[in-house]
C-alpha cells in the first residue's frame, strides 16, 4: 500500500479519457451496462472561485499542499512542469457484481515478505513504467502481475482524480469493471501478495466497521478512517488512502456522500514559505505520523485498536502547571530531572484491560519490595521520554520495544526528589510474545492486574497526608496474584488512577483528594 498525501487538481488540465465502448453487451448484466454509462460520464468536481484564487497564488509558488489519507477533490499542479513533475503510479479499482447482486471491488494484502506496507490492504497497482502508454496501462499490467488479472477481462470506463504520495508520487485511480467474474482465477505474485479477496463497494459510504483516527497538519485537523471487513475466516483492516480512494468511488458509483463526517480539510504551507521549507515540514509531518498500523493491525482485537485511537487524540489540560512547560525559560539548575514510566496496556483472557507492573527487588536499598511501573531516569542517549520508557521496561522487564505502540503520554507527576516522571502509554497488542526475564538486580517480580480497579472503591485503603497545609490522600489498592499479595500506592497509584479515568472516561468511585502540587510543581515535593 502507499501513504498519500491530498493536493489540489488544476481541472483545466484535462484527465486521460477513458475509451467509450460501443458494445454495451461486454459489460454484462444491466447494473454494470447502467454503471459503465454513468462512470463514462464522470467529470471531477468544479473548483469555487475561492479555490481558484487560491489555487493561481499556490501555482505561481510551486506548491504542493499535502493531505494525508483521503481521496483528491483537487489538486494544485504548477503551471511550470519543470519546477514539479512527480512521478505517476495507477491503482485499479476493479468493480463486479457479486451473487447478491451487489458491486464489489477486488483488493489485495501486501506481502508479509515486504520490507515496506507488509500485510497492509491496498488496491493493485503500482509505478508507471516508461513502456506504459498512459495510466490505463500501467494499472492493468499491475493488476496482471500482483494478481494475475487478465486486462483483456477488465473494461476501463474512468478515472478519478490523482493522489499525491508523501514522496511526491501521483497516484492515479483508475475504474475498470469485471464482467465475468468467473472467468478470473486469482494467482497472487507471492512475492507481492499474500491475500486476493473483494469486499462490498457501498461499506465504504456506510458508517459500519469503520473506525476514525484524528491527526492534525499546521492547526488543521483531519480523519483517516478504518473499514473492518472479515471474510470467511479472515480479518482485513482498509485505512488511509485506500479507504480514502474507496470512499470516493463509492461515493460517485452511488452518486451520494458517506454517512459520516469525512473532514478533508484543505491543507496549507504558510504564504511565502520555500520549497525546502516546505518539503521538511511535509517530512515532520509524515515522521509525526509514523505510528501508522502495522502489518497485523487486522489481527488486533478491536477493542485495543479502538482505544489505541481514543488515546492518541488525548492533550493534558493547558491550565496543568506541568514541568515541561516550567522549563520554558528556567535556568538549567532550576529544571527538574526527568525519568519515564511505561503504562503497557493489553487484553486479558477475560477481555479486560490490564497493566504490567513489577515487584522491585529487595536488594535495592531505596523502595526495595515496592510495587512500579517499569521505568527510570533519562540518559543522555534517549532521544525523548518514549525510548526513556521504553529502553527501561527492556532492561528490567526483557520487553521487547518492537512490540508495544506507544500511543500517548500523559502529563508529568512530580516525585518528593524533584524527579518529573512522565507515564508513556504503550500497547501490547501480542501478549504471548512477551515473555518477562526480570533482571535480578532490579526486579523481583513481574506481574499484572486489571487497570479498572483503580477505579473502584474495592480492596482500596487510603491515608490522609498534609504538605504545608494542603491535605491529601494517598491511595493503597491490594491485588492477590497466586500466592503473592502486593499493595500498590503512592504515585505508581496515582499515575494509575489517571489512566484508568482517561481509558474508561468516568472518574473513580471514591474521592481521590490529590495534592495540588501532584502535577508539576517542583517547589512544593511529596512527603511519601
Amino acid at each position: 500500500m502507499i501513504s498519500f498525501l491530498r493536493t489540489k487538481l488544476s481541472l483545466s488540465s484535462p484527465l486521460h479519457k477513458a475509451p467509450i465502448l460501443t458494445v454495451m453487451d461486454s459489460y454484462g448484466s444491466q447494473r454494470l451496462v447502467a454503471l459503465a454509462q454513468q462512470l463514462r460520464f464522470y467529470k471531477p468536481p468544479s473548483l469555487s472561485p475561492d479555490e481558484i484564487e487560491d489555487q493561481n497564488i499556490e501555482e505561481s509558488s510551486g506548491k504542493v499542499v499535502p493531505q494525508v489519507g483521503f481521496q483528491e477533490s483537487a489538486t494544485s499542479i504548477v503551471k511550470d512542469p519543470e519546477r514539479f513533475r512527480p512521478n505517476r503510479a495507477a491503482v485499479l479499482i476493479c468493480i463486479f457484481e457479486g451473487d447478491a447482486g451487489d458491486f464489489r471491488v477486488i483488493l489485495t494484502k501486501r506481502s508479509s515478505k515486504l520490507s515496506t506496507h507488509s500485510g497492509e490492504v491496498s488496491l493493485p497497482g503500482g509505478k508507471a513504467d516508461e513502456s506504459d502508454k498512459d495510466d490505463f496501462e500501467t494499472a492493468t499490467r499491475e493488476a496482471k502481475e500482483e494478481i494475475g488479472l487478465d486486462p483483456s477481462l477488465v473494461n476501463v470506463v474512468t478515472v478519478l482524480e490523482p493522489f499525491l504520495s508523501k514522496h511526491l508520487l501521483r497516484v492515479i485511480p483508475v475504474i475498470g469493471i469485471l464482467t465475468d467474474k468467473k472467468a478470473f482465477k486469482p494467482i497472487p505474485n507471492p512475492a507481492e501478495v499474500e491475500a486476493v479477496f473483494d469486499a462490498p463497494l457501498e461499506m465504504f459510504i456506510k458508517d459500519e466497521n469503520r473506525q476514525v483516527e484524528e491527526r492534525e497538519w499546521m492547526g488543521e485537523k483531519y480523519l483517516i478512517h478504518f473499514f473492518d471487513y472479515e471474510t470467511g475466516n479472515k480479518k482485513y483492516l482498509i485505512w488511509g488512502l485506500t479507504a480514502g480512494i474507496l470512499i470516493k468511488a463509492a461515493s460517485v458509483v452511488y452518486q451520494r456522500p458517506p454517512a459520516f463526517l469525512e473532514q478533508n480539510p484543505r491543507f496549507k504551507f504558510p504564504k511565502g514559505a520555500s520549497n525546502d521549507t516546505k518539503r521538511k515540514l511535509t517530512r515532520s509531518h509524515n515522521q509525526d505520523n509514523k505510528d501508522q498500523p502495522n502489518s497485523n493491525m487486522s489481527e488486533k482485537s478491536h477493542k485495543l485498536l479502538s482505544l489505541a485511537q481514543q488515546l492518541r487524540l488525548y492533550k493534558p489540560p493547558d491550565s496543568l502547571n506541568t514541568p515541561i512547560r516550567r522549563q520554558n525559560g528556567t535556568p538549567q539548575s532550576a529544571k527538574p530531572k526527568t525519568a519515564a514510566v511505561l503504562i503497557c496496556l493489553f487484553e486479558g483472557n477475560d477481555g479486560d484491560l490490564r497493566v504490567i507492573l513489577t515487584e522491585r527487588s529487595s536488594r535495592l536499598s531505596s523502595h526495595s519490595g515496592e510495587v512500579s511501573l517499569p521505568g527510570g531516569k533519562r540518559e543522555e542517549g534517549d532521544a525523548d521520554d518514549v525510548e526513556t520508557a521504553l529502553r527501561e521496561a527492556t532492561e528490567e522487564i526483557g520487553l521487547d520495544p518492537s512490540l508495544v505502540d506507544v500511543v500517548t503520554v500523559f502529563e508529568p507527576f512530580m516525585t518528593k526528589y524533584a524527579m518529573a516522571v512522565v507515564p508513556v502509554v504503550g500497547i501490547l497488542f501480542d501478549k504471548k510474545a512477551f515473555n518477562p526475564a526480570p533482571n535480578v538486580n532490579e526486579v523481583e517480580a513481574v506481574f499484572d492486574v486489571p487497570l479498572e480497579m483503580f477505579l473502584k472503591d474495592e480492596n482500596r485503603r487510603e491515608q490522609e497526608k498534609e504538605w504545608m497545609g494542603d491535605k491529601y490522600l494517598l491511595h493503597f489498592f491490594d491485588h492477590q496474584s497466586g500466592s503473592k499479595m502486593y499493595t500498590i500506592w503512592a504515585i505508581t497509584a496515582s499515575i494509575l488512577i489517571r489512566a484508568a479515568s482517561l481509558v474508561y472516561q468516568r472518574p473513580p468511585a471514591f474521592p481521590e483528594r490529590k495534592p495540588t502540587f501532584w502535577n508539576g510543581n517542583p517547589d512544593k515535593p511529596i512527603d511519601t
